[in-house]
C-alpha cells in the first residue's frame, strides 16, 4: 500500500444507528424534501412485517407513498422497469429502499431511470450517466450487503443471462437507517450468506491494490467485529448486540470498497451466481478461500493480519504458513455456518468455465486485485473451487 497514492473516499451518506431507529423514516423523508415515496421492498420483508412502522412513520408525516413489494431473489432488470413504471406513474420523487442487496440494487436503477433515459445496461461501469438519480433512503433487513453506503448495483438481466454492474457516486443514499431490530426474523441461512458478504468486501478491500490508511482501518474493524459477532448473529439472529455489530460490519465494508475497490472474488462470483444461480452472498463466500490462496503470493503480511483480527491466532513458522491461517479461518467460518454449496460438476465443461473466465474479466474488478489475473488463471481458481 502506497501512502501517497492519490484518492477519493466518499461519505455522503448519513448514518442512523439504533434499536427501533426507523421510526425516523418519515422525518427523513421531509428532510431530504420528499413529497412523495416510492418504497421499495421484496414479498418476504412485508410478509414479515418489517414494512408496517416504516409506513406508519410516513403516515404520521402526512406523507403520501406509493409500494413495489416485488423485489426478487436475485435483482433483475425486469423487476427494476416494473419498479420504474410505478415510480414515473405515482410522480414519486424519493426512493425507500428497504430491504438487503437486491432491493438496494433495484432502488439504484429505478432511481437511475428516473431522471435518465436509459437503456439501464447502457450504463454498465462506472459513472456512465449523467443526470442525478433520485435522493434515496436505504434501510437494510439484513447486514452484509453495504448496498446502504456503496455506490454501486449489481442487476441480472434476464435475457442475456448476464449480470453486470453500474456505478455511480451519485447513487449512493443519503440516509442509511440501521434497525438491529428488522434483522429479529431473518432466516439463519440468509444471516450467513449476507454476513459473509461482509466479510468479502473487507477481505478483499484490505489487501487491494487501491487499499489506503483509512480503507485499511474499516477493514481491520470489520475483522473484528465477524469474528466475534457472525457465528452468534447465525444462531439468533435476535440477538440485537450481535445484529447491530454485524450492520456496523456491514456498512464498514461498504466504506472501505468505495474507495479500495473489490477484487477476484467479486468479480468470479457475478458470473458463479448467474450460471448456477446463487445468491451474490454466498458465490462470494464459497470463492473467498481458493481466491485467497491465489493471492498468498502478493500480501502474506495482510491475510496473516486477517487471521489475527478473527481469530486471535496463526499457525506455522513462515510468513507464507501464516498467511494460510486466514484462508482457514474463512473455511471454518463456512464450515460452521454451514455455507458450502454442493454443484454438478458434470455441468462444468471447459466451455462454460472460458465463458466465465471472460464474464470475469470483462467486469474489471479484478484489476485492483493484489495479483495479477489472466484468464487462465480464473480458470485455474474455478478449478481449484469446483475441485476438477
Amino acid at each position: 500500500m502506497s501512502s501517497d497514492r492519490p484518492f477519493d473516499l466518499y461519505c455522503p451518506t448519513k448514518i442512523k444507528f439504533g434499536a427501533g431507529i426507523t421510526a425516523a423514516a418519515g422525518t427523513e423523508v421531509k428532510a431530504l424534501k420528499g413529497s412523495k415515496a416510492l418504497v421499495v421492498a421484496d414479498p418476504g420483508v412485508v410478509k414479515a412485517g418489517l414494512l408496517d412502522g416504516i409506513l406508519d412513520s410516513l403516515k404520521k408525516e402526512n406523507l403520501p407513498f406509493a409500494v413495489f413489494d416485488q423485489v426478487e431473489v436475485n435483482a433483475t432488470l425486469s423487476s427494476v422497469m416494473k419498479a420504474s413504471e410505478l415510480q414515473k406513474s405515482e410522480q414519486c420523487d424519493i426512493l425507500l429502499l428497504v430491504g438487503g442487496g437486491s432491493t438496494m440494487d433495484t432502488g439504484k436503477g429505478v432511481g437511475c431511470l428516473a431522471t435518465n433515459e436509459g437503456p439501464l445496461p447502457a450504463y454498465e461501469g462506472p459513472e456512465k450517466y449523467s443526470n442525478p438519480p433520485l435522493p434515496s433512503i436505504a434501510v437494510p433487513t439484513t447486514a452484509g450487503t453495504g448496498s446502504e453506503l456503496s455506490f454501486g448495483a449489481v442487476l441480472y438481466d434476464e435475457e442475456r443471462n448476464y449480470k453486470f454492474s453500474f456505478r455511480s457516486s451519485m447513487q449512493i443514499p443519503k440516509v442509511a437507517l440501521l434497525d438491529p431490530l428488522l434483522l429479529k426474523s431473518l432466516p439463519s441461512h440468509v444471516a450467513a450468506a449476507s454476513g459473509m458478504d461482509a466479510l468479502s468486501h473487507c477481505a478483499e478491500s484490505f489487501v487491494s491494490k487501491w487499499a489506503t490508511h483509512f480503507t485499511d482501518a474499516y477493514c481491520r474493524e470489520n475483522f473484528i467485529l465477524v469474528g466475534k459477532y457472525l457465528r452468534r448473529f447465525v444462531a439468533d439472529p435476535a440477538d440485537t448486540e450481535a445484529a447491530g455489530g454485524m450492520l456496523q460490519a456491514s456498512s464498514m465494508g461498504s466504506m472501505a470498497f468505495n474507495t479500495a475497490r473489490l477484487g477476484l472474488v467479486h468479480a468470479m462470483a457475478s458470473p458463479l451466481g448467474a450460471h448456477f444461480h446463487l445468491p451474490h452472498g454466498t458465490a462470494c463466500a464459497v470463492l473467498m478461500p481458493a481466491v485467497m490462496r491465489f493471492n498468498l503470493l502478493a500480501c502474506p503480511e495482510k491475510y496473516r493480519e486477517m487471521a489475527l483480527l478473527l481469530e486471535g491466532v496463526v499457525c506455522g513458522n513462515s510468513m507464507l504458513d501464516q498467511a494460510e491461517s486466514g484462508v482457514y479461518a474463512v473455511e471454518r467460518l463456512l464450515d460452521d455456518l454451514d455455507m458450502n454449496v454442493d454443484i454438478d460438476t458434470s455441468l462444468v465443461t471447459e466451455e462454460k468455465l472460458s465463458q466465465m473466465a471472460d464474464e470475469t474479466l470483462s467486469s474489471g474488478m479484478q484489476l485492483t486485485n493484489p495479483r495479477n489475473v489472466t484468464k487462465a488463471d480464473v480458470i485455474k481458481v474455478y478449478k481449484d473451487y469446483f475441485d476438477i
